[in-house]
C-alpha cells in the first residue's frame, strides 16, 4: 500500500514539475505530453500484446517514370483479402478511392512480416529505401504499418486508431498488401 502512494505521490510531483517548467515554453509542454501520451500507449500495448509502428517515405529519384501498365492483383489469402478488405471500408467510409494489391507490395509485405518477427521495427523498410534497393520497379512513394496483435481481425483497428497509421492508410497509395507471419502482420504501400 506504502508503495501504491508512494508513486502516485511521485507521479503527482512529475506532472506537478513538468507541467510549470514546460508553461512557458510550448515545445517542452509538448515533448512532455508526448512522452507521457507515448509511454500510456505503449503500456497499453504490451498489456494487450499488440504493437503497431507507421513509416513513410518518398523516393529520392526524382525522374518521371515511364508511364506503366496497371499491375494486376495476386491472389491473396483469406487473412490478406479481410485485411485489405478493412483497409477499403475504411477509406470508403472517408470518401476515398479503394486500393488493390500488387505482386510487388504483398511480396515485400511477406518479407517484411518475417522480418518484423525478429526485429518489431522499421529498419528492413528504411535500410532498403537509403539502399536504393526497395524491391519495387519504380515507385516515388511508400509507406508502411506494422502490427503484433493475437488476432488478425484487430489489425486494421488497431491502425484505425493510430494517427500516423491512420495517415498511411488515407494516403494515395493505390498498391497496398498485407501480408502475416505468425501474429505480425506487415503493410506495404506504394505509388508509382
Amino acid at each position: 500500500m506504502i508503495r501504491i502512494v508512494s508513486v502516485i505521490f511521485f507521479s503527482i510531483f512529475l506532472f506537478t514539475f513538468f507541467s510549470t517548467t514546460a508553461s512557458a515554453d510550448q515545445t517542452k509542454n509538448d515533448s512532455f505530453f508526448s512522452f507521457l501520451k507515448n509511454s500510456i500507449l505503449s503500456y497499453t500495448s504490451e498489456i494487450y500484446n499488440q504493437h503497431v509502428l507507421a513509416a513513410q517515405t518518398v523516393a529520392s529519384n526524382t525522374v518521371s517514370p515511364t508511364p506503366q501498365p496497371t499491375q494486376q492483383p495476386p491472389q491473396l489469402s483469406e487473412v490478406s483479402a479481410y485485411l485489405l478488405n478493412g483497409v477499403n471500408e475504411y477509406r470508403t467510409s472517408l470518401e476515398l478511392p479503394p486500393v488493390q494489391s500488387s505482386e510487388e507490395t504483398c511480396a515485400f509485405a511477406q518479407i517484411r512480416a518475417q522480418e518484423i518477427s525478429s526485429g518489431f521495427n522499421h529498419n528492413g523498410f528504411y535500410a532498403r529505401v537509403n539502399n536504393h534497393t526497395i524491391p519495387y520497379s519504380y515507385w516515388a512513394h511508400a509507406t508502411e504499418n506494422i502490427a503484433q496483435a493475437p488476432n488478425y481481425q484487430e489489425v486494421v483497428k488497431l491502425w484505425e486508431n493510430s494517427p500516423e497509421h491512420a495517415a498511411n492508410m488515407r494516403d494515395n497509395t493505390p498498391y497496398v498488401c498485407i501480408e502475416q507471419y505468425d501474429s505480425y502482420y506487415a503493410y506495404e504501400g506504394m505509388r508509382l
